[in-house]
C-alpha cells in the first residue's frame, strides 16, 4: 500500500470516527515514513495531503503573524535584559537609600528579584530560539497561536517541515534549547563579573530548566523530546539511506 492511499484512508476515518486515538497514531507512524524518506523525491500529493491532515488535527488558530510575535517577545526578552543589568548594579544601593537591611536579607531580596527576571527573559528568549530554530532548518511558520492562557507558540508551515531534511528539522527543536541555556549562562557569566552576590539566581534557574526538560521529556512531551526523536531519525537516515 502506498504512503499516499493510507493517507487517504486516514482522511477517510477521520471524516468518519472524528480526531481520534487511533487516528492521530495511525497518522504520525505514516509522517514518521515521510521524514525518513529523501525530501528531494517526496511526492507533492503525499506533502499537500499530510499537511491538510496535521491541519485539520492540530485545529489551534493564529491570534498573530510571525513577525509581529517575534517583535512581542524580543521587546520581553530585551526589557526584562535591562531589568536584569538595573537590579545586578543599583538594587542594593536603591535599597540602602530607603531602609536599613541586614547583608543577608538584601542577598535574599536581590536573588529573588533576579530569579524573577531571569524566568521573563527565558519567557521572551523560548519564542526567538523556536524561529530562528526554524530559520536554520528552513522551515517556515503559518503564525503564531495561543499555546496557553499567558503564552503563545509558533505553528510550523508543515509543508515547508516535511520538505526540509532530516539533518536540518531536528534543529526546529533543538536550537530553542541551546539558546534558552546559553541565555542563562550568559546571565550566570554576567552576574558573577558585575555583582557575584547575586549568582545564586541563575544558578537556581540553570538547575530548574534542567530538571523540568528532563520531566517533559519523561513525559514523551517538550522540546527535547521531539529534537531526540528527529535527531534519531536523522542518524537513521544517515545509516540507512
Amino acid at each position: 500500500m502506498t504512503i499516499i492511499t493510507e493517507l487517504q484512508q486516514i482522511e477517510q476515518q477521520l471524516d468518519q470516527e472524528g480526531d481520534t486515538t487511533q487516528v492521530r497514531k495511525a497518522f504520525w507512524r505514516i509522517v514518521g515514513k515521510i521524514k525518513r524518506m529523501d525530501s528531494a523525491v517526496v511526492d507533492d500529493e503525499v506533502v499537500e495531503k499530510a499537511t491538510a491532515i496535521r491541519n485539520r488535527l492540530f485545529k489551534q488558530d493564529i491570534v498573530i503573524s510571525v513577525g509581529k510575535g517575534v517583535v512581542v517577545y524580543f521587546m520581553v526578552f530585551l526589557l526584562s535584559f535591562l531589568g536584569y543589568i538595573w537590579v545586578l548594579l543599583f538594587l542594593e544601593s536603591t535599597l540602602a537609600l530607603f531602609i536599613i537591611l541586614p547583608p543577608l536579607f538584601v542577598q535574599i531580596i536581590l536573588n529573588i528579584s533576579l530569579i524573577l527576571i531571569c524566568i521573563c527573559i527565558a519567557y521572551g528568549a523560548y519564542p526567538m530560539g523556536r524561529y530562528l530554530g526554524g530559520v536554520m532548518a528552513r522551515v517556515k511558520f503559518d503564525g503564531m497561536y495561543r499555546y496557553s492562557p499567558g503564552e503563545l507558540g509558533l505553528k510550523i508551515e508543515y509543508t515547508s517541515y516535511l520538505r526540509t531534511t532530516p539533518s536540518r528539522r531536528k534543529w526546529v527543536f533543538g536550537f530553542p534549547i541551546i539558546w534558552v541555556f546559553g541565555i542563562l549562562i550568559s546571565l550566570l557569566l554576567t552576574t558573577w563579573l558585575l555583582n557575584p552576590a547575586g549568582i545564586w539566581a541563575p544558578i537556581f534557574i540553570i538547575i530548574f530548566f534542567g530538571i523540568f526538560y528532563v520531566i517533559i521529556y519523561r513525559m514523551k512531551t517538550g522540546e527535547i523530546y521531539r529534537f531526540v526523536r528527529e535527531l534519531r531519525i536523522a542518524r537513521e537516515v544517515k545509516h540507512n539511506p
